[in-house]
Parts: C-alpha cells; structure tokens; sequence
C-alpha cells in the first residue's frame, strides 16, 4: 500500500512540474517574448505619468506612439515603460495605442485619457422650484401666464396687446417650499422685445410673514439677456413672488420663462480650498495630501491643476470692466448703437456642454455670459450669473462674452473664472505686444478669433488671420484709426461725446457682402482676404468705412428718406482720402455724371436715384470749407448742431434744416450752390429708401429758408462750390 501511494504520488509531482513548464515554454532562450503588466491604462485630463513592467528577452525592444498632437510620450528603459500625458484641454476623452515591438513580435498598450469635462457633472444642478399656479392682471389670448412657467422658452407669457395696463402684475404661487436662493428671469427668445421688463418691484410672501412686502426694486432695462435676482439670504419657506412691472419695452410684459431656484444642499465648501469665491487660487498652506483627500473629482481636479500651475491664468480667470449701454451714446449722439461685445473672454464652448463658471461680487448689477453662435450671426444664447459658482447646460458652440452693461459703464470690474470651456485666447492692445500675436494666434482652437483695439474690435475666422495678418497689431492700428478718424469727423471728440463702446466688425457665413445693424457690422467671409491685409485694406478701406458710416449716421438730420446710402459714403471718402488713395468720385467718373443729371438737369436732389452722385454736394462741401478755406471744423459744427437741435417733423424738413446748418456753420451764403443741386426745389414724390415713404419739400418752406439765411447777411463764397472736385481743387485755393 506504501508502495501505491508513494507511486500515485510521483505521477502526481510529476504532472505538476510538466504543467509548470508550459506556462514558461515560449520564454526560453531561443524564443523571444514581451509581457506588459497592464495593457489598458487610464488618465484623468490633467498631466501626469504612469509606469508599467515589461518582461522581455529582447534587447533592441522599440516604442512607439500612435498620436495626434503629441499629447501623450513614453520612456522604455530597463524593464520600466514610463507613459505621459499632458493636460486635455479638449471636450472629450482621447486615445491612443503604445506600441512595443521587436523580432516579429508585437504588444499594444491602450490609453485613454479623459476631457475637460469629464469631471463637470460631479457639479450637481441646483434644484428648480416647481410653481403651484400664477395670475397676471393683463394677459393676451392664448399668451397666458401658464406659458411663463411651462419649461420651453419657444412659449410666451403676454400681457394684452389692445391696451398698456401698466403697471401689469404676475403673482407666482408655492406650497411646500423650504427655501429659495435665486430667480431667472428669461425674456422672449424668438427675436422680439415688446414686453421685456424695464422696472419693475419685486415682492415676497413667505409662511411666516403670509402679507406681501416689498422686497427691491429693479431694471432690466428691456434686455433681450436673461436677468437674475439673488435671495441673500435664503427665502425661507417662500409662498408668493409678485412683480409689479410699471415700464416695459411698447408699455407691455411679456416673459418667456420665470424660473426659481435653491441651491444643492449636498453642495462643497470648496472656500476651504481656494482663496477666494471665484476659485483664483489655492489657499496658502494647501498640500498635495490636502487635494488627495477630497472627494469630488472636479475641484480635485481644478486644485491639482492650480497646484501643478498648469491652469490658464491668463484667459479662465480674469477681471471685466462695466461698459456703458450702447443705447445711451446712440441716443445722445442720434446715431445707431455700437458693440455689446466688449468683454471678450478667449474661451468657447460647445454645444450640450456643462458651462461652470465662478463669479466674484457682481455690485448689484445684471450680469451674464452670452455664447455667440457663430453659425448664427450675432445671435447666440445668454446665461445670467449670480455671485458664486454658476452651472449652465450650453446649447449652441460659440465664443463666450462677457455682458456687463449699465447707464454709465463706471461701475466697478467683477473678477470671473470661467473653468470649464476650452481657451482660445483673444489679441488686446491694452494687454498684448506685437510679438504676442503669432503666440495667440498659433493657440487658438476656435473658428473665430477676437482681435481687440482701444476703439475697434474684430471677430474673423482663425484661419484666415492666420493667411492674411501677420501682424495683428498693425491691422487693428489701422481699424482704430478708422473709427477713430469718423468720430472725429463728426465732432465726437470736440464736443466730448465719443461713444463709450467699440465699433464691432464680425465675419458672417452665409450672409449680405457686408452690412451694418444695430451692434455690428458684418462682412462675408469673401471679404476676408481684403479685410484682414493691413497693407490691402489701407488701400481699400471703402466697405467697412461704408458700414460704420451707417452706424454713425446722425439720424434723422442727415439721414432723412433717401440718404441712407449717400449722407454714409461721406465717411466712406473721408476715410479713403485721408488715406492716399483716390476718390471714388473720381475713378468712377461720378462728378460728371452728377454734374449733368443733377446740374444741368436742374432735378430736385431727391429726385436722383444714385447715392454716388446724390452724395457729390455733401462731399464738395468737405473740400471747400475744410481743404480750400481750413474750416475743419466745419463738419464737425454741422453734426454737433443737427444733434442738439429738436429733430425736425418731415423728412423734407430735415433736408432744409441741413441747408441752414451748413450755411451757419460756413458763416457764408450757401443759396446759389443749394440751388444748384436742387436742394431748394420743390418736390413732392414716393421715395423707395428701405421701405416707400413721401418726401416733400413745399416752396413756402423753400422761400422760409431763403429768408432766413438772407437775414444772417453772410458774404457769399469767392467761388462756384458746385465745381469743386477732388482734381480741381488747386485751382480753388
């Protein structure tokens, strides 16, 4: 039996050793192999480096990296794969394949690293407070006051069109509510803005204290931007919400959504971390063990990033100036309204992103981040902040920009971090040098790219500056110049009413040659090529100078039916000869045909449907008051008086009291060259000028006008004014 068993236990040693040495049978002298101890490894988004055994009988063993962008490296050496991933700067997770090889034989190792977003919805939403019920005292059919709380922005609340019921009250009803921190106000999406609040009172019943009181009074000024308003502290157990709405823009209200919010309660302290509520730095003190130690992945991985000194500085966290609402210098100035988009911030986002943005103290005042559509022109969607952390669900790709807006535009900077998004930088001539352009330039990521001056900013597509410009700041000298140079013209400066906003050029797909609106000007991305050459454009400034000459018509004194092509390209020659070119008067033979259908055809003004030859007497008295007597001033005195004076009734009002302003201002007797070009002739006719519209000029104003200017008993001009062309003008001197 001893026997037996000691032979069953031979068999058994046996078989075991003989299994034992398969496992090993390719890794013996003769046969070449590779063991890695992992084959997938992963990364979070920030730069970091990780080390994997390799096992191998081969001494010539290569690495290689399958990668764009190289973003991720590795280091073989000894038996130790060392692999690298710098920060991902990008929306998703990227990968790529580590491969090692030789002697025919191949091992991969896969690494996935994550994005910038990847940790965002660790950031849990605020919870939004359902309504119990509303009431308005004013409501358009089948606008009612349900639409306001319905959750689709495409619907809206209303008040009723037949009437101005002002002021208009919306009472929002709630039951079981422990607390609210904040409200969102979202006004009408669909392009309009009849009804968007102005002021209004706000008033809250709570549980305890069930009689409506006055909370604070606000404006919103009739922003198409959502507004926020701030519970500090808490409204606690929070029955009613009323707003009194005395002013809206047409004496109506209208709302597309009211929202009402309380913040996650499970919400992190992350002030035991940072320096500050906007997150702009690492407490004094803070160790790696410290950050190790917290549990949610997106402040870890925003104090690791700060640690490691690898968070954009320059562009995520920065400092935004109040600037002034275009309206108030549009309105002051009688012209259209200049640039919302002062506040660039060098970061884009895409769309169905988590938006998480850190606010400092906002002084009171209606902030928000705007996400220009660039497939959309100017438009895109706004989301209003509040002091603290911000968390947004974007719904289009685009640029963001800051919207800081109020009367006077002194109030003071609010320091913002915007930490998710992707950097894609801006050039600034208040921050940046002529070197930093090619810097910035080579960075960015985005279709468009911001290209900022003191008076001027420009939005084109990246790719194209990077073809055209190679010296951004040389190309916004010239823009500021040119804005510069018509405010001048205008008397801006004189008179000490420059606009506060920039002048705003923007590239648009798909869209008009180039054009000008309220806010912008827009050009194709045909025009690129032109616009973005500083040594082309100053040789051809005319299109943009056109645009912004729209912007700055002085309405409705030089602006009346029939002059909204003309009294523009007056800036348009300006520009272009102040330049060195010639004049389009010239090069298109305008004077003489002007001359002969105007002149010698002895037609009213008006009557003549060309802007080139219509403009020829606006522009002869540039050349005569300013180039042969030296009257710069001239111009600048006839847009200051046309500003101060009341606007005039009629369209043919505005061309004679045109006529008696110039007269004023040359302090000469102007009759016979008005005569000559028909401006004091008498006409009645329908005027297509973007829409029909009478224009008539009577002959007992005609002989009113007349009598006027004999009674200043100016001299008149040494010269017949209405030959004076850009060529002859030696022979007048």
């Amino acid at each position: 039996m001893r026997i037996f068993t000691s032979i069953i236990l031979s068999l058994l040693l046996c078989l075991f050793i003989s299994c034992d040495d398969s496992k090993y049978e390719d890794e013996t002298p003769d046969q070449p192999y590779i063991e890695v101890s992992e084959i997938k490894v992963d990364f979070t988004r920030l730069t970091s480096s990780q080390t994997l055994t390799v096992k191998t009988n081969i001494n010539d063993l290569t690495c290689n990296v399958s990668t764009t962008g190289n973003w991720c490296s590795v280091l073989y050496s000894n038996g130790v794969l060392t692999i690298s991933a710098t920060n991902n700067e990008t929306a998703g997770s990227r990968t790529c394949i580590i491969s090692l090889e030789g002697r025919n034989i191949r091992k991969t190792v896969t690494v996935t690293q994550s994005g910038r977003n990847s940790s965002a919805g660790e950031i849990k939403d605020d919870i939004k407070i359902p309504v119990k019920n509303a009431q308005a005292s004013s409501v358009q059919s089948s606008s009612e006051i349900e639409k306001s709380y319905d959750g689709n922005l495409s619907t809206i609340y209303h008040s009723n069109w037949s009437g101005t019921d002002l002021p208009i009250t919306l009472t929002y009803n709630f039951e079981n509510v422990e607390s609210m921190d904040y409200l969102i106000y979202n006004p009408r999406s669909d392009g309009g803005v009849n009804g968007n609040f102005k002021e209004f009172d706000l008033y809250v019943a709570t549980a305890e204290n069930p009689a409506l009181t006055l909370y604070n009074t606000y404006d919103f000024q009739g922003r198409e931007s959502n507004s926020v308003i701030s519970f500090n502290p808490a409204l606690i157990n929070p029955a009613k919400i009323e707003f009194r709405v005395k002013s809206g823009v047409g004496n109506h209200a209208s709302c597309a959504e009211m929202s009402f919010f309380r913040r996650d309660p499970e919400f992190l302290d992350y002030l035991t971390l940072f320096t500050d509520i906007t997150c702009s730095g690492l407490k004094p003190g803070i160790t790696l063990s410290d950050i190790e130690k917290v549990q949610n992945m997106f402040f870890k991985e925003l104090a690791l990033e700060m640690y490691n000194g690898d968070y954009n500085t320059e562009f995520r966290i920065q400092e935004y100036k109040a600037w002034q609402l275009p309206e108030v210098m549009a309105t002051i100035n009688k012209t259209s309204t200049y640039s919302l988009r002062d506040n660039p911030t060098g970061i884009y986002i895409k769309q169905g992103d988590e938006l998480i943005v850190f606010a400092g103290d906002l002084h009171n005042q209606n902030i928000s981040l705007f996400v220009q559509n660039p497939d959309r022109q100017i438009s895109g969607m706004s989301y209003p902040l509040r002091t603290g952390m911000n968390k947004f669900k974007v719904s289009n790709d685009g640029l963001i920009y800051v919207m800081y807006h109020t009367e006077k535009g002194t109030e003071a900077p609010v320091k913002i971090n915007i930490a998710t998004g992707y950097v894609n930088g801006y050039f600034d001539v208040a921050k940046h040098t002529k070197e930093d352009w090619t810097r910035l330039l080579d960075e960015a990521t985005f279709i468009h790219f911001d290209l900022v001056g003191e008076y001027a900013h420009l939005t084109f597509q990246t790719d194209k500056f990077r073809q055209y410009t190679t010296d951004g700041l040389a190309l916004i000298s010239e823009y500021d110049e040119m804005v510069w140079m018509e405010q001048d013209f205008m008397g801006l400066h004189k008179y000490n009413k420059p606009f506060k906003n920039r002048m705003y050029f923007l590239v648009m797909a798909n869209s008009s040659f180039m054009h000008a609106s309220s806010y912008y000007t827009g050009y194709d991305i045909s025009t690129q090529g032109t616009l973005l050459n500083p040594a082309v454009f100053k040789s051809d400034p005319w299109g943009p100078a056109h645009e912004i000459g729209h912007i700055n018509q002085t309405r409705p004194g030089l602006k009346w039916k029939g002059m909204a092509e003309v009294t523009n390209n007056i800036h348009s020659l300006y520009i272009q000869t102040s330049w060195g070119n010639r004049s389009r008067l010239i090069t298109d033979n305008v004077y003489n045909r002007a001359f002969a259908e105007i002149i010698k055809a002895k037609i009213a003004h008006n009557e003549h449907t060309d802007p080139f030859c219509k403009v020829v007497p606006f522009w002869q008295l540039k050349l005569y008051m300013h180039d042969v007597l030296g009257k710069t001033d001239f111009y600048k005195d006839v847009y200051e008086k046309i500003r101060q004076n009341p606007n005039p009734v009629t369209d043919g009002d505005c061309q004679i009291e045109f006529v008696k302003i110039a007269c004023d201002a040359a302090r000469l007797d102007l009759t016979e060259f008005f005569e000559a070009w028909g401006f004091l002739s008498p006409v009645s006719i329908d005027v297509d000028d973007y829409g029909k519209d009478k224009f008539e000029v009577t002959q007992t104003i005609i002989d009113a006008c007349k009598s006027y200017i004999a009674g200043k008993n100016y001299p008149k001009p040494a010269h017949k004014i209405q030959e004076i062309t850009d060529e002859n003008i030696a022979n007048f001197r």
